[in-house]
């Protein structure tokens, strides 16, 4: 993964234009308006730097804002949007995408995946500027405390990354499933999305995927990072642990969202979470925190979304991992 995040703060654009944050709210449209527009709907209404205008929906009603029918219809209504988010399902993304980006001089923000896979992504590189993909994880506030103690303090790559994903999806039905591909599908971009800042590019060495439980081996520049990921849990829990030479250790707890911070074996700094949002609500604060002031930055780009749908196509061709499957 090839990751480098803006350090310019100075100049943030929207739309090609330069906004200080004292300027006029910006106008959002939301194309989609099912499970996950409610997150965005939620942590959008409580900025005073934007205004929702309207969501594009066929059958939503009672959602707090107009609704209109068709994608037509929204974009002939005033005001025009500075920002248009795009909340349907995957394979509606790209042609979305494509269709605002032609027809409104709108920001396109694109819940992930962008698309299944590379290809598609990659029909988009000619857009790519007006385009951002909505990589939540990456912006939860134990990662981005994580991802700034590890540049303040100028830790190199870690030398061994291991992240576990876990949900309690064993027990719904097959139609509630149906919207799940597997734990590599839908666990496996969070996982690489917000580990792309730590651990740099990246290949895959070895890869088992049985649809409910996955493990994925990944070689980087002076390391190693072990993936997992399973829907046969208890509850849902997620941890990523990062270590680095000399003894020094970073664990990140991203379902309390907090961090340990551990250097030969001893713990020198614990982290908190003193704010009041929910995991989900926390991580699209901080994701549109940034979109909002700076969208140059590389965790929302089309490329870091090109190089997570390689990953995963890459995965259907490595070497299987050696390990036992056990239920308790």
């Amino acid at each position: 993964m090839v990751l480098e995040a803006s350090s310019d703060t100075s100049a943030r654009c929207l739309r090609g234009r330069c906004h200080d944050v004292r300027m006029a709210r910006r106008s959002v449209l939301m194309v989609g308006l099912g499970t996950i527009a409610q997150t965005h709907l939620q942590v959008l209404g409580r900025r005073a730097d934007v205004s929702v205008v309207g969501g594009v929906d066929p059958v939503a009603e009672g959602v707090g804002v107009p609704v209109f029918r068709s994608l037509d219809d929204a974009l002939a209504a005033e005001p025009a949007p500075d920002l248009v988010v795009v909340a349907t399902p995957t394979e509606t993304h790209v042609r979305l995408v494509r269709e605002v980006v032609e027809r409104t001089t709108a920001l396109v923000l694109s819940e992930k995946p962008l698309a299944a896979t590379r290809a598609e992504v990659e029909s988009l590189t000619d857009v790519a500027e007006r385009v951002r993909v909505a990589h939540h994880f990456a912006f939860s506030p134990e990662v981005e405390w994580a991802l700034g103690r590890v540049r303040a303090v100028g830790w190199s790559r870690p030398t061994q990354v291991l992240s576990v994903f876990h949900d309690a999806y064993a027990g719904l039905g097959e139609a509630r499933l149906a919207s799940y591909v597997s734990t590599w599908v839908d666990s496996g971009p969070n996982q690489l999305s917000l580990l792309a800042p730590f651990v740099g590019p990246c290949e895959i060495g070895a890869h088992t995927d049985r649809r409910d439980r996955a493990v994925t081996v990944l070689e980087h520049d002076g390391g190693r990072t072990v993936l997992t990921s399973n829907w046969l849990a208890a509850d849902s829990s997620k941890q990523t642990t990062l270590d680095y030479a000399d003894g020094r250790q970073v664990r990140m707890d991203h379902t309390s969202l907090t961090a340990t911070v551990l250097e030969d074996g001893l713990v020198t700094e614990h982290v908190g979470y003193a704010g009041h949002a929910g995991r989900k609500e926390a991580h699209y604060r901080g994701l549109y925190d940034v979109l909002l002031s700076d969208p140059s930055d590389a965790r929302l780009g089309v490329p870091l979304a090109a190089e997570l749908a390689r990953l995963l196509e890459a995965a259907d061709g490595a070497p299987a991992v050696d390990l036992a499957w056990t239920t308790i």
